[in-house]
């Protein structure tokens, strides 16, 4: 540990990187647009960067651990000044919704915190929509979460979601419509809970045309106001040319020139530790797949076929088969071990359809969704087992209500809830 104090005067900024404490000895500073005053403390996680200024002479003390760094930024380094000046003209202008777009780790969710800080500042209710599924900060991964900060934040992880809707994926491709449909969802309550400002986190896809339409979508049905880009100026260019009459407009916000950029590891790792605490004091739970409705499944997308059918499957597949079901143009097969390729083509040359293998050894760890009583609120789930036959279902879930659906993702997790794995389409 090193003990650090700084000596700032009025508009002088310092740059912390984590893993840090801090504690305002005197005077009053700023972070993220959030005011500290003698005696407040502040925790840096190693993950976060900050900006701290001075609002006046002020004498600031920090606790440096292992790897923690404080220095001096040089001019135009930190563009904390420029991030409050606009959002509070805007806030003042009558704005009082914000999508924040922008690559991964240029700032999205800093910007998204200072929002909620500023809307404090100025005596509003603020509410934040965290749709990043991916690397999610509010709620738990594969999830688009909501929640109603009552005080100042300089990480989104400080906020504990208060709802949230099940998409299944950590990545957005392949997840759009969910993803607007939570996101249109979310914001409704939040304004039916009473915030004042609404604030709407994305995740760092940007590539591609379906990677700004699904977002902008979700801003328009949500009747956001305000598009805030953070450190891509040919995205801004493009927003701006076209959505610049959405309510309030398109704004550009730089992203700070020094800043700590996560690997994929440490993504993973903090993945991880959402799950853990979204998934504590598991019980197991026997679900009867006749009496919920299942989404999220290739099988249960089909009509069941007779068992006498599904099992003759196996005598072409050379595997065990415990069901099958068929749309119009597919026949979804669940097996246990996977066939040869060749014998899965002729299955399918003789029914006529595409055959879609779905192995049951890779059930177990799957992350799911439970629907509770009103058909509305959700709490996750591990599937245990799934036995089709018996139309049963074993889970792990924090859920001790009723159940009226289950939801499957498209993620596996170990003992350890790190990821072990993601299905091309199904789990089952």
């Amino acid at each position: 540990m090193t003990r650090v104090t700084l000596e700032l005067v009025e508009g002088q900024m310092a740059r912390l990187q984590g893993p840090a404490r801090l504690r305002v000895a005197r005077g009053q500073v700023m972070i993220l647009g959030a005011i500290f005053k003698p005696g407040d403390e502040v925790s840096v996680s190693e993950f976060r960067s900050y900006a701290v200024k001075a609002l006046v002479d002020s004498s600031v003390e920090v606790l440096l651990d292992y790897g923690g760094v404080v220095e001096k930024p040089r001019p135009g380094e930190e563009p904390l000044d420029e991030w409050v000046a606009t959002i509070d003209s805007l806030v003042r202008r009558g704005c009082r919704s914000f999508m924040v777009l922008g690559p991964t780790d240029a700032g999205k969710s800093s910007v998204t915190a200072l929002i909620v800080n500023r809307a404090l500042e100025y005596g509003m209710r603020p509410g934040v929509v965290d749709a990043d599924v991916g690397q999610a900060d509010v709620g738990p991964p594969a999830c688009v979460s909501a929640a109603l900060p009552s005080r100042r934040i300089l990480w989104l992880r400080e906020v504990r979601a208060e709802r949230f809707r099940f998409v299944g994926y950590v990545t957005p491709q392949r997840a759009e419509r969910r993803i607007v449909a939570a996101v249109v969802d979310l914001v409704e309550w939040l304004r039916r809970n009473g915030a004042e400002v609404v604030a709407v986190d994305t995740d760092g896809w940007v590539q591609g045309v379906n990677s700004i339409e699904y977002k902008v979508e979700a801003a328009r049905f949500a009747s956001i106001d305000t598009l805030i880009v953070v450190g891509d100026q040919k995205l801004y260019r493009m927003l701006e040319r076209q959505y610049s009459r959405l309510g309030c407009g398109v704004y550009y916000l730089r992203s700070p020139q020094v800043r700590r950029e996560r690997d994929r590891g440490e993504r993973r790792s903090l993945r991880g530790e959402r799950y853990r605490a979204f998934l504590s004091s598991l019980a197991e739970r026997v679900l009867d797949l006749s009496e919920v409705s299942v989404q999220g499944s290739c099988f249960f997308s089909g009509e069941p076929l007779p068992p006498e059918v599904a099992e003759g499957y196996s005598s072409v597949l050379r595997v065990p088969v415990e069901a099958a079901s068929e749309t119009y143009d597919t026949v979804y097969v669940v097996t246990r071990g996977q066939p040869d390729p060749g014998a899965v083509e002729k299955l399918s040359t003789a029914l006529g359809k595409q055959v879609y293998i779905l192995d049951k050894r890779l059930v177990p760890g799957t992350l799911a969704a439970i629907v509770g009583a009103s058909g509305v609120e959700e709490s996750l789930a591990i599937i245990r087992d799934i036995d089709l036959r018996a139309m049963k279902a074993r889970i792990a879930t924090p859920h001790e209500g009723e159940v009226k659906g289950l939801i499957l993702g498209g993620i596996r997790l170990g003992e350890d809830f790190e990821e072990t794995g993601r299905p091309l389409r199904c789990v089952i």
